[in-house]
């Protein structure tokens, strides 16, 4: 939400172009979007590296009890924020987060400190009490990924269209599948008690007419 912020007050004041006119990726005061065919390429293969390990986390991965945290925050966190959300919604907070956020983690702090300790804030931003600890270390981790996309491809277009693909990725998972699965289980809830309840009519008819 910060960055995203900054985002919009900084193409408020015209200063966003400045950012990214062409000069060094480190220092200077200029961010490089880099090359544009590497950085499509390079950012569309880690986005889709980046959901094959999200779907693992929260599909295929042995309930240990990192994994369950992080399972139980995208369930009980997560996922309520985006169960009413649109398509267009979902485009528009993944285009602000994943502008917004690479301006901020690789174009400034990364620029400044270097990846490990811009994917430690990156992380650090995404936790907001104990429940969510091992998703800001799944968030470290891939922001290490995201910092390594800048100097291997020259700017932050990479890193920005990986966490855009990513994000819009994760969003329509959580709005639609797991979604999805929190109806099943709620009908399978409604037929385990429909089906006990006709168990005990039985078992009352039964005893009235063994009387």
């Amino acid at each position: 939400m910060l960055a995203s912020f900054s985002c919009l007050r900084c193409l408020s004041r015209g200063c966003l172009e400045d950012w990214l006119l062409p000069g060094p990726v480190y220092g200077g005061g200029a961010i490089e979007l880099g090359a544009v065919l590497p950085g499509l390429a390079f950012g569309l293969v880690y986005a889709g590296f980046l959901v094959f390990v999200n779907y693992c986390l929260l599909r295929v991965l042995p309930p240990t009890k990192p994994v369950e945290a992080v399972r139980r925050f995208y369930r009980g966190v997560v996922q309520p924020l985006f169960r009413e959300a649109t398509a267009l919604d979902i485009l528009g907070i993944s285009l602000a987060a994943g502008i917004g956020e690479e301006l901020l983690f690789r174009g400034a702090l990364q620029s400044e400190f270097g990846i490990v300790l811009a994917s430690v804030a990156f992380g650090l931003a995404h936790v907001g009490g104990r429940e969510s600890i091992a998703f800001g270390l799944w968030v470290f981790v891939l922001g290490i990924g995201l910092g390594v996309l800048v100097p291997l491809t020259g700017g932050i277009l990479a890193a920005v269209v990986a966490h855009v693909v990513y994000d819009a990725a994760a969003m329509s998972y959580m709005r639609y599948d797991l979604a999805g699965d929190v109806r099943r289980q709620q009908n399978a809830r409604v037929c385990n008690a429909d089906g006990d309840d006709t168990g005990n009519r039985a078992w009352l008819s039964e005893g009235e007419d063994g009387s």
